[in-house]
């Protein structure tokens, strides 16, 4: 008879699997006693699949584990590994890939408290959005320069007037409306 290498219990294996679900009290070791249950009753290459996938997903982050977990245990389970070495280096393969891309990648949740310039702790959400409202007011404002500064002088004080709410009279309009019309379309090139 082969000897286990991998000294996880089905029972573990169940209570993980129980313990994602909203249930507490007796509840809960009803449906453990459920998973184990069916676990048991699963075919040796699923089992061992679900044993290796265990150990690997402890090792990850505990907001990755079931996701992990799902995919080491799939992956392991689609070779139909009989060798506990093999799907024990299979899931290690798959965790050492996994551990490069997540180390690569940023993680933030919007629900993190960090710290403002001010130094006070606010939400990540919190923060990146005034940050984008703050980029998108100076993106606007500097659009505002850009378009300002295109304008000839003469049409400055005009539009100025306009802009603080002045109602013009005919021949300022005039002026207005005849630039716009022969070189309005300057401001969109801009």
């Amino acid at each position: 008879m082969q000897k286990s290498y991998i000294q996880v219990t089905y029972r573990d294996i169940a209570k993980m699997l129980a313990s994602a679900l909203p249930v507490e009290g007796e509840e809960f070791g009803v449906k453990v006693n459920e998973y184990l249950e069916t676990i048991k009753a699963l075919p040796r290459e699923a089992k061992l699949a679900m044993k290796v996938a265990y150990i690997f997903s402890r090792k990850v982050p505990r907001q990755e584990r079931e996701d992990i977990f799902q995919d080491i245990a799939l992956a392991v389970f689609k070779v139909k590994a009989r060798d506990e070495r093999l799907a024990y280096a299979i899931a290690r393969c798959d965790w050492r890939n996994w551990w490069e891309k997540y180390s690569i990648r940023q993680h933030y949740s919007l629900d993190s408290i960090v710290e403002d310039d001010d130094g006070n702790p606010v939400t990540f959400a919190e923060l990146l959005v005034g940050e984008v409202e703050f980029e998108r007011k100076m993106n606007g404002k500097l659009d505002a320069e850009r378009l300002w500064d295109k304008l000839p002088e003469r049409i400055k004080p005009i539009v100025y007037e306009r802009l603080i709410g002045k109602a013009l009279n005919s021949s300022k309009r005039n002026i207005l409306n005849r630039w716009v019309s022969a070189e309005g379309y300057r401001l969109i090139l801009a």
